[in-house]
């Protein structure tokens, strides 16, 4: 009898390992709205630290890297911005 206990006691364990390790690789995603909002948020703080950064960038080799990085994150937000107008989201 106590064989049995400690062999279910095993398999249990076993599917509770099983259950956590796909539980972590399956996890819910975020609601596409949700996830565009929130990549919206990102790329407009992004696009101000560029902004910052090209106010204090001094070296014309500085200069010109803040401003194509500068570019780069407007391009970014504005995707966002569309890409959250087409779905409706204001």
């Amino acid at each position: 009898m106590e064989k049995n206990k400690s062999f279910y006691r095993d398999k249990a364990k076993k599917i509770m390992k099983c259950i956590n390790f796909i539980s972590r690789h399956y996890e819910e995603k975020k609601p596409e709205e949700e996830q565009l909002i929130e990549d919206l948020k990102k790329a407009q703080r992004e696009w101000k630290m560029k902004e910052e950064y090209f106010q204090w960038a001094t070296d014309p080799d500085l200069i010109e890297h803040a401003i194509y990085e500068l570019k780069a994150s407007k391009i970014k937000y504005i995707y966002f911005l569309k890409k959250a107008k087409e779905l409706g989201i204001k």
